[in-house]
Parts: structure tokens; C-alpha cells; sequence
């Protein structure tokens, strides 16, 4: 059996956080074994708990999370007595950006043999200009570190790890796939939940899924479906997750008087149920890597409209996903989706023909680990 060791520095609902649930349930188990190395951010995620049931070991840097030089110190000690104690790992698999590195490092001097590391975004989370700017030169410490490089699309492999790599044998896209089973449309699950939330049925619903924070952009956000309200006022917006900016959202939904038009619902587990009552998708981020969301809304069929040259064009399966530029008005946005053809569509085929079901990158990942694992 070979062992892996993921890192991800938190288990907050997210769509790292999704496609490692993701892969951890369907792995085969016989062949694999899954263990998670996380971070300690001060706060317990409900997630944590769905992996120890799902038989992994979930291990904390008990009280290391990094935002000073002094951090940094405790983080690099903390992980060398971790990697003292469980280095019987073949593989280690870290979703992070250059941040973190050291978790490479350490891996590297510990002797685990096959260091991957897997970028998820293309740009850093932080709007801290001294954290940019040490995360970029961070970048050639990951390099340098890692064994394999993974992405979620080829724009994220290059903003980490640059062409070169890119370019290089040692490089791969590893699908933001998803169990297509759990998102493709169902009418029954549409009613449900559109009753449970009060929602009529000939109300549009706009839905967005992902946390409130400056990358999502839920301020614009806020602006467009404002802009689609003045054109069609049966229309209501659902909102699911949690972060940082909500009550700043809420405050501005409050001032444009949208409060009986707007669900603020928190994270959901059965996310994939919600899709079912929208739609419309929408997701005007700042920055994406290869966002897991227009994954699970395109299995739902749903149209989908998000940012253009900001949201890789690798993400589109379905001709129902359209790119907007970010630097159009909201009324300009709200315009161009009202005269779309709302209808879902089927969105099977899409799926097979570019190997976007779970079980294809489960597949990929157990040869790759197998296969790597000779290194040793």
C-alpha cells in the first residue's frame, strides 16, 4: 500500500478542501492510504471530523500559523518534529502555494522520496504587498523542493512554477473533477428545496457559491444582480458560504433595500442540493486558478457567467458558460445575462468526453503514487 501524506494549511469549506474530500472518498483504499498534515489557525472545521471518518489520520501543528517572522521560527521547528516522528510516507502531496514550502523542505530531509506540489489558485490569497512579494521569491524554494508539479489548470502551473516547468515532463493538469452523480439536475430536489426556501417558481434565482472574501468579489456581485432587479424584479439571489466580508455584504444589501431578495445561507454539506433550486450561476471573482464551483455548476446544467481572462478558459465543458470582462459595469453584466437563453442543458457527454468525473483523476492519482513510489 502506498502512504501519502496531503498537506492543506486549513480545513475550511473551500474548493481545495472539496476536491480532497472528494478524492479521499473514492480512492481505493486497498491500494492507497491518505493521512492530512494541517495547520493551526485557532479554530476546529467540521471538515477535520468528515476526513477522520473517512479513516484518515488528521495531524495539527498545534498552534502554528504564520504571520510574523517569529511564526515562521515556531513553524519551521514544529515541522521538523513532525517529519521526526512520521516520515513513512512515500508520497507528499501539498495544496498550497510557495508559502509553505518548508513542508517540502522538511519532507526532502526527512527522506520522503515523491514531494508534489499542486497549485490551486494564481494569485495569493493575501493582499499583503510584503507577503506577495516573499511569497514570489518563495516560488523558487518550492521548485527546488518539489518532485512533480500538479495544477488545476495550465495558467495556475504557470504562475507558480513558470513555463518552464510547465513545459517539462514533470508537470501535470490534474482536473478539478467532481461525483457528477451528486450534481447533475434533478427536478424532485429542485422543488424541495425551492419550497424550503420560499422561493416561487417562476422566481429567477442567481446562486453563487464560495466565501465572502476579496477574491470571490461579492461586492460587484451585489451590484450586478442590483442592475438585473431594475430589469426584472422577480428575481431573488442565494448566496452560500461564509468568510470575512458577509457582514459587510449584508450591510450593503440592507442599504439597497434587497433584504426579502437576497438568502444568505451559510455553508452547506449537501452544497451540491442547492445547485438543484438556482438558476443562474454567477461568479465575478478577482482570481481564480480553476474554480471546483463552475465545475459543479456546469453537471448541474445551470448557465453560468464569471469573470473573462481572470477564470481560466480551461474550466469551460459546456457552451452555456460565458465569460464577462471585469472592468464591464454591472448594468452591462446584468444585461448580457438577461439576454441569454437561461435553459439548463445536459451536460453528460461534456463530462465523459473530457474526463471530468472523480473517478478519472482518482485513477491517475493511484498510477501516479503506485508508480512514483519506486523512487524510494
Amino acid at each position: 500500500m502506498t502512504k501519502v501524506l496531503f498537506f492543506v494549511d486549513r480545513m475550511l469549506k473551500g474548493g481545495i478542501q472539496s476536491l480532497v474530500i472528494e478524492i479521499v472518498r473514492n480512492i481505493n483504499k486497498e491500494k492507497v492510504h491518505i493521512d492530512f498534515l494541517l495547520l493551526d489557525d485557532g479554530n476546529e472545521y467540521d471538515l477535520e471530523n468528515t476526513l477522520k471518518d473517512l479513516g484518515c489520520e488528521v495531524y495539527k501543528l498545534n498552534g502554528i500559523w504564520v504571520n510574523t517572522p517569529l511564526d515562521f521560527v515556531k513553524y519551521i521547528k514544529a515541522l521538523d518534529n513532525f517529519f521526526k516522528e512520521h516520515n513513512d510516507y512515500d508520497v507528499i502531496h501539498m495544496h498550497s502555494s510557495s508559502k509553505n514550502y518548508m513542508v517540502l523542505k522538511k519532507a526532502k530531509k526527512y527522506g520522503i522520496p515523491v514531494r508534489i506540489a499542486h497549485s490551486h489558485n494564481i494569485d495569493f490569497q493575501t493582499k499583503n504587498p510584503i507577503k506577495k512579494f516573499l511569497g514570489n521569491i518563495f516560488k523558487s524554494f518550492l521548485k527546488k523542493y518539489a518532485t512533480d508539479y500538479f495544477a488545476c489548470s495550465k495558467i495556475a502551473g504557470e504562475w507558480l512554477f513558470g513555463e518552464k516547468i510547465v513545459n517539462s515532463e514533470k508537470f501535470y493538469v490534474i482536473h478539478n473533477a467532481i461525483d457528477y452523480d451528486k450534481f447533475k439536475f434533478n427536478e424532485e430536489k429542485r422543488n424541495k428545496i425551492r419550497k424550503e426556501l420560499d422561493v416561487k417558481d417562476d422566481e429567477l434565482v442567481i446562486g453563487h457559491v464560495g466565501r465572502f472574501t476579496n477574491q470571490k468579489n461579492h461586492d460587484f456581485l451585489i451590484d450586478i444582480f442590483y442592475e438585473m432587479y431594475k430589469i426584472n424584479q422577480n428575481i431573488r439571489l442565494l448566496l452560500i458560504g461564509k468568510g470575512e466580508n458577509e457582514e459587510l455584504i449584508k450591510i450593503k444589501v440592507k442599504k439597497l433595500n434587497l433584504e426579502n431578495l437576497v438568502m444568505f445561507l451559510g455553508f452547506k454539506k449537501d452544497v451540491y442540493n442547492y445547485y438543484q433550486a438556482m438558476d443562474v450561476f454567477l461568479l465575478p471573482s478577482k482570481y481564480e486558478g480553476l474554480p471546483v464551483t463552475l465545475v459543479e455548476a456546469q453537471a448541474n446544467g445551470l448557465p453560468i457567467f464569471t469573470s473573462k481572462k481572470v477564470v481560466s478558459d480551461e474550466v469551460k465543458l459546456c457552451d452555456n458558460l460565458y465569460f464577462i470582462e471585469l472592468d464591464k459595469k454591472p448594468e452591462e453584466w446584468a444585461k448580457e445575462i438577461l439576454s441569454k437563453d437561461l435553459t439548463r442543458i445536459n451536460t453528460y457527454q461534456n463530462f465523459k468526453d473530457n474526463r471530468y468525473f472523480i473517478n478519472d483523476t482518482v485513477d491517475f492519482l493511484e498510477e501516479f503514487y503506485e508508480k512514483n513510489t519506486q523512487r524510494k
